[in-house]
């Protein structure tokens, strides 16, 4: 294997749109209500994590 060839692997950071903001699940389908906590709406947060008050 040579430089060219190596992987870095891991997952793209475009994925965050994907992770509800309330609960952190990593939701299938980001258009459908969240099935652990049931949050709806945007989930395309910047900041994945809930708030914490």
């Amino acid at each position: 294997m040579t430089a060219r060839d190596h992987d870095t692997g891991g997952d793209p950071v475009c994925w965050l749109d994907r992770v509800c903001p309330e609960c952190g699940l990593f939701l299938e389908d980001a258009d459908e209500p969240c099935p652990r906590c049931g949050r709806t709406g945007d989930t395309g947060r910047t900041d994945p994590l809930p708030s914490r008050q």
